[in-house]
C-alpha cells in the first residue's frame, strides 16, 4: 500500500463524517432473506414466498438468471421471470435480483474445473449482459412495461462473489471485473436514475481485492451506489468464530484506520474496513448491505447444531446492530460508521449439496421452523423505530 498517499485519503475522507459521528444507539439493520428459485414454479415459488412472510420479511434476494432469459443470443424469453416477479408481487414480497449465470453461447471457451461453480463472461459479451441488464430494468423496474402485475424493482445486483474462483471463474480478475461494471455503467444511463445498482456481494471483507479493483479503475465507486458482502465467519483452522473475535492489528494497516490484519478477512467486525477503504477512495458514505450470512446444521466440520445456529443468528445480528450500523465504530481514524442499511439471511430452506453442506435453512425440509427461525421471526417483530429504514 502506499501509506503516505493513502493518509492523505484518510484526512481528507474523514471530514466527510465529522458531521455524522456523534455517538448514538445503534440501529438495528432492516432484514431480508435468501431464496431459492429452482424449481421456479407457481406453487412453489408461492409456498417460498409465504413462508418467507411468516417470518415477518418482505425482502428477499434471488437469482436472476441470465441464461435461462437469453438462451440464444438477442432473443429475450420473459416467461420465467414473469412468474417469478408476478407471484412475489402477490405474496406481498419485494425482490433484490442477483444478475448473473451467463448462457453458453456468452461463456469463454474454457473447462469449467469442479470446484468452479460459475464462469465469468466472455470480455467479448460484457455487452450483451449489460444489455440484458437494462432490458430487465425497462420491463420489471419502476416505469417498466412488463405485461404483468408487479412491484417495481428498484435495487440490482450485479454478479456474486467475484474475488472467488467459485463465481468468477477460473479464478478472480479484478481488471476484468471492474471492466464489466464499467460497461454495465455506460449502458445504464438511461435508466440509472430510476434504480439502485447493488454491489456483487464479496465473499469476506476482501480489502485486498477491494484495493485491486480500485487500481484497476479509480473511479470504481462511480460505478454502484450500494456496497455489500458476505460475512461468513467460517475458518477451516480456527473454526467458526464468534461475531466479537478480532485478529491483532496490523502496524501499517492501524495507522490508516483499519481493524486487524489485511490478509485474514474472516472476522464481522472488518466489515468496518470497506467503509473506510471507501472513505480513503473517495467513495465513502454508500451503504453497505451485507448480502449473505448464516450457519449450516450439522455434525460436520464448520456445521452447528440447531441451537447454536439460532444463538449465532441472534449474536451477529446484535453485533451488526451495535457496532457496524450508524455509530461510529471507533475513535480516531476510525470514528466513523459503517453504515450497514440491510442483511439478507442465508437462507430461507436447505439446498441440495454434494459435500452436505446446505442445511443453512431456517426452515427443515419437512417445512418445519427451526430455532432460528424463531430467532428471525422475533426480531422482525421489534417496534419500527428500532430498526433501520429499508
Amino acid at each position: 500500500m502506499r501509506v503516505s498517499r493513502v493518509l492523505c485519503w484518510l484526512v481528507l475522507g474523514l471530514s466527510l463524517w465529522q458531521a455524522q459521528a456523534a455517538a448514538s444507539a445503534g440501529r438495528m439493520p432492516a432484514l431480508g432473506i435468501n431464496v431459492l428459485w429452482g424449481p421456479g414454479d407457481d406453487a412453489t415459488l408461492q409456498q417460498r414466498f409465504q413462508k418467507v412472510r411468516r417470518l415477518g420479511l418482505q425482502e428477499v434476494r434471488i437469482d436472476w438468471e441470465w441464461r435461462i432469459v437469453e438462451k440464444q443470443k438477442g432473443k429475450y424469453d420473459w416467461r420465467a421471470l414473469d412468474r417469478l416477479v408476478n407471484t412475489a408481487h402477490k405474496e406481498g414480497v419485494r425482490l433484490l435480483p442477483i444478475v448473473h449465470y451467463a448462457p453458453a453461447w456468452a461463456l469463454p471457451d474454457l473447462h469449467k474445473a469442479d470446484d468452479v461453480y460459475e464462469l465469468a463472461p466472455s470480455p467479448d459479451h460484457l455487452g450483451d449482459y449489460a444489455r440484458f441488464l437494462k432490458a430487465s430494468i425497462e420491463r420489471y423496474g419502476p416505469q417498466g412495461n412488463a405485461p404483468i402485475t408487479w412491484t417495481p424493482i428498484t435495487h440490482w445486483q450485479v454478479w456474486n462473489e467475484p474475488n472467488v474462483k467459485m463465481f468468477w471463474g477460473p479464478k478472480p480478475d479484478a481488471r476484468a471485473f471492474t471492466a464489466l461494471y464499467k460497461v454495465v455503467h455506460e449502458h445504464l444511463r438511461p435508466v440509472r436514475a430510476r434504480i439502485q445498482l447493488v454491489h456483487a456481494g464479496l465473499a469476506k471483507p476482501d480489502i485486498e481485492f477491494m484495493w485491486q479493483l480500485w487500481e484497476a479503475n479509480p473511479a470504481h465507486g462511480e460505478t454502484f451506489d450500494v456496497m455489500a458482502v458476505h460475512s461468513y465467519l467460517f475458518h477451516w483452522w480456527d473454526g467458526i468464530r464468534e461475531a466479537e473475535a478480532m485478529d491483532k492489528d496490523d502496524r501499517k494497516a492501524s495507522a490508516m484506520g483499519f481493524v486487524g490484519s489485511i490478509d485474514d478477512p474472516g472476522f464481522l467486525g472488518k466489515v468496518f474496513n470497506i467503509q473506510l477503504f471507501m472513505t480513503l477512495r473517495k467513495s465513502g458514505g454508500k451503504p453497505i448491505w451485507i448480502t449473505e450470512m448464516g450457519y449450516f446444521v450439522s455434525n460436520k466440520r464448520l456445521g452447528v447444531d440447531e441451537a447454536g445456529q439460532a444463538r449465532r443468528l441472534q449474536q451477529d445480528l446484535s453485533f451488526v446492530t451495535q457496532r457496524l450500523t450508524d455509530r461510529p465504530y471507533g475513535t480516531g481514524a476510525r470514528s466513523i460508521p459503517t453504515g450497514v442499511q440491510r442483511v439478507y439471511w442465508f437462507a430461507l430452506e436447505d439446498y441440495p449439496s454434494p459435500d452436505g453442506m446446505g442445511s443453512f435453512g431456517v426452515y427443515r425440509p419437512d417445512g418445519s421452523l427451526r430455532p432460528a427461525g424463531d430467532a428471525l421471526r422475533r426480531l422482525t417483530q421489534r417496534p419500527p423505530s428500532d430498526r433501520s429504514p429499508p
